[in-house]
């Protein structure tokens, strides 16, 4: 398989003055240097083997430029590409003659994987110039995909020269071992770059000469000589490796299957602990230790507990919500944050009970108002931290506890082992070989190291306790979502009266109760509509949790609620947001050889 490899850096210069040009632009002196001609251009290779048997290429191009009689030019840049199919031609031995064999003073650049011949100093050149460049090349010859030839597959000129050649030549030799190896196939390609169009070559025994027509800018010269195979010695680069080419991939696979089965292992741990009694039985009432901000992780719900627990702190009697006064927008007048007053700070049960009262009021004194805010920054941060309290205090109460899979942890610690030798076979991978294996094996490794973490590390699962609540908490989304029949069945049994403790305490109460609740299992426009059946039954109902729900009309309750909880939610989970460019997040609106060349 053939790489061309483009240089693009090392002609900044040419191809920005010819940009210029054909803006119609005027361009600095310097950027004219590829305003200039080729005469001819000849190359001359003598391949042959060094003492282990690889290739080895003596060459020799002569370059005859013709530059314009201002100054502009100060000698020729001649690139050649270091790596040639993963191994490197190492190119060496630089020498610069002019005709006569005279040296000219040069420099040598290698950057981007090219080494640059610089020709020339300071003084301009003017009129016809020629330059003669040696160097040295290994591993040029090519042991074929298929394992039926060698070849020495070679672009005799670059395909990125900008200037037309009026006459091109090359003579390439083989010494005496490798000409007993050439098998008689030769072909010349010309043109540009992926053309197929056939040049002449000729073959005198172990030379073969090649001749072309004028080239344009852009067009090179390729040739094809076919060799038995196994000609030459390959580079350790390009020859099969098991333990860089393949092993890898065994490895790799082996640490995805061993930590994937520490994952599953873990998924296990977890379900395994959801479970105590493994049944779930409907239930009509949540105890004071479960209020919901500890009810959320529990339940595993993901919806924010803060809106619900405000909700319960208002049902149980310690607030009430209250509508604030609409203020008067351009437009009209703009819908009113919730208000909270404080009734009874005392009604708060739970210690997450009054935590939650002291984030949301300066003073728990009765009577204490706190308008919600719609944007504080502050206020999100409380609120927040109050969710984040839930999850604490859950683990802390003996709901939660951290363990490991004993088998998950060990398949994960082995994981890890397998992915330190992966890492090291990938790290000679990409210094010694240019096959794709190891950064396949680095993606494959990426993911085995995600999952091998999350084998070994300590998961948080139920408790024994935390389970049987989590089953409890499931009976009373179970309550929420039965069929109201089967709600009064229930409360009419006589387990469900014996748990009555208080005679007084009618259904209503016990409605309004499950409610924050509702909201933290995604049903509260469903257990508001039922809610509004119930109301509407008792005549002259006034819920004091939330008392304009009557001057909005008991039939939109759903709709009041909400858009309370709407507002409530906005509030307690507001951030302010800013981006930068400077900081990240910013936008705005072939064969081996050839190389590059061009005007200095």
């Amino acid at each position: 398989m053939r790489r061309l490899r483009r240089p693009l850096k090392a002609l900044g210069i040419a191809l920005g003055g010819a940009l210029l040009l054909g803006l119609g632009l005027a361009a600095p002196a310097a950027a004219d240097v590829s305003d200039f001609s080729y005469d001819s251009w000849h190359v001359e290779y003598r391949i042959g083997t060094d003492a282990e048997g690889r290739a080895i290429a003596e060459v020799t191009e002569t370059l005859t430029a013709r530059f314009p009689d201002t100054d502009q030019n100060r000698g020729l840049v001649r690139g050649l590409p270091i790596d040639y199919e993963g191994a490197s031609t190492d190119p060496r031995d630089f020498t610069v003659t002019d005709e006569a064999g005279d040296p000219v003073p040069f420099e040598i650049e290698r950057e981007d994987g090219f080494v640059a011949v610089l020709t020339g100093d300071d003084r301009y050149m003017h009129g016809v110039q020629t330059y003669v460049i040696g160097y040295t090349l290994s591993d040029v010859i090519l042991a074929r995909d298929d394992g039926a030839a060698d070849e020495f597959y070679w672009d005799l000129t670059d395909f990125e020269h900008l200037q037309p050649i009026d006459a091109f030549t090359a003579e390439i030799s083989f010494s005496e071992d490798l000409a007993e190896q050439l098998n008689g196939d030769a072909r010349c390609y010309f043109g540009a770059p992926n053309s197929t169009a056939e040049c002449a070559i000729e073959r005198d025994g172990a030379v073969f000469r090649v001749s072309t027509p004028g080239l344009g800018a852009r067009e090179g010269v390729t040739a094809a000589i076919g060799l038995h195979a196994g000609s030459v010695v390959q580079p350790p680069q390009r020859l099969p490796n098991f333990a860089l080419d393949v092993l890898p991939y065994f490895v790799a696979g082996a640490a995805l299957l061993v930590t994937a089965s520490g994952a599953v292992a873990v998924a296990s741990l977890r379900r395994r602990r959801r479970t105590a009694r493994g049944t779930v039985i409907a239930q009509y009432d949540v105890p004071a230790q479960l209020p919901p901000l500890i009810a959320a992780p529990i339940a595993g719900v993901s919806a924010g507990p803060v809106p619900a627990e405000i909700v319960h702190l208002a049902i149980a009697g310690a607030l009430r919500i209250e509508d604030g006064e609409p203020e008067q927008g351009l437009f009209g007048p703009k819908p009113a944050q919730p208000v909270l007053r404080v009734l009874d700070a005392q009604r708060a049960a739970d210690p997450l009970d009054r935590q939650t009262m002291q984030s949301l009021f300066p003073s728990l004194e009765a009577g204490t108002a706190f308008e919600l805010p719609k944007k504080s920054e502050s206020f999100g941060k409380r609120m927040t931290a109050l969710g984040s309290a839930g999850s604490a205090q859950a683990l802390e109460r003996g709901y939660f506890t951290k363990e490991h899979s004993p088998l998950a942890r060990l398949l994960g610690l082995v994981g890890l082992g397998l992915l330190a030798v992966l890492a090291i076979l990938v790290v000679f991978g990409i210094a010694l070989r240019s096959s794709p294996t190891a950064f396949v094996c680095i993606v494959i490794g990426a993911v085995a190291l995600v999952l091998a973490i999350v084998s070994a590390a300590k998961h948080r699962v139920y408790t024994t306790v935390g389970a049987e609540w989590r089953e409890y908490l499931e009976g009373v989304r179970l309550f929420i979502r039965v069929a109201e029949a089967d709600r009064i069945q229930m409360l009419q049994s006589y387990q469900g009266a014996e748990r009555r403790q208080d005679g007084t305490v009618d259904v209503i109460h016990l409605y309004e109760k499950l409610l924050p609740y509702a909201m933290l299992f995604g049903m509260e426009k469903e257990w508001s509509r039922v809610l509004t059946v119930r109301y509407q039954e008792q005549q002259g109902y006034v819920p004091l949790w939330y008392p304009a729900v009557v001057a909005h009309g008991l039939g939109s309750l759903d709709s009041t609620l909400s858009s309370f909880t709407s507002s409530l939610s906005s509030s307690v989970s507001y951030t302010s947001s800013s981006s930068g460019g400077s900081s990240g997040g910013g936008f705005s609106g072939g064969g081996g050889g050839g190389g590059f060349s061009g005007g200095r």
